[in-house]
């Protein structure tokens, strides 16, 4: 398992390496990116070169690759909630989730449509996160416990 976060202002690799530690091993891809600003897109181009328009305007939280296993997670599309560290973190770990379940359903060969695919991955990350909030607090060192709340 690669993880690869350049900048580390949200995440350090030790509070990813415990938030993965959480999951199942059919859901751990052999790479993770972290971009955490719009500038970390360039520093690792090559994965996402398809996707950069929809990542640069921020209407992408993050993607599973399958042909390469990889997982990224785009920090900077987590602007709903304000400009705050912890509100930043909450709904990238919950976009990391959402693609580990897409990771997930590819090892398992789940036969899903699209739709189905994307609201089981969206399910399982806000569950995932409310089950496991207490763990995630203490992993990301956090005062009070969050809760994600899911758009429509």
């Amino acid at each position: 398992m690669n993880i690869i976060n350049k900048r580390q202002y949200y995440f350090k690799p030790k509070q990813i390496q415990q938030f993965l530690m959480l999951f199942e091993e059919d859901y751990i891809p052999s790479t993770i990116i972290i971009y955490e600003k719009r500038m970390d897109l360039f520093k690792n181009l090559f994965p996402i070169l398809l996707d950069l328009f929809t990542i640069i305007l921020g209407k992408d939280e993050g993607h599973f690759y399958m042909t390469s296993d990889l997982i990224c997670i785009f920090v900077f599309s987590e602007n709903d909630d304000g400009d705050n560290n912890q509100s930043y973190q909450l709904y990238s770990l919950h976009a990391l989730c959402h693609e580990l379940r897409h990771r997930h359903q590819w090892a398992n060969k789940f036969k899903l449509s699209e739709d189905e695919e994307e609201k089981d991955a969206d399910n399982f990350a806000t569950n995932f996160m409310k089950d496991n909030s207490k763990k995630i607090k203490k992993i990301m060192k956090w005062k009070n416990e969050w809760e994600v709340e899911e758009g429509d």
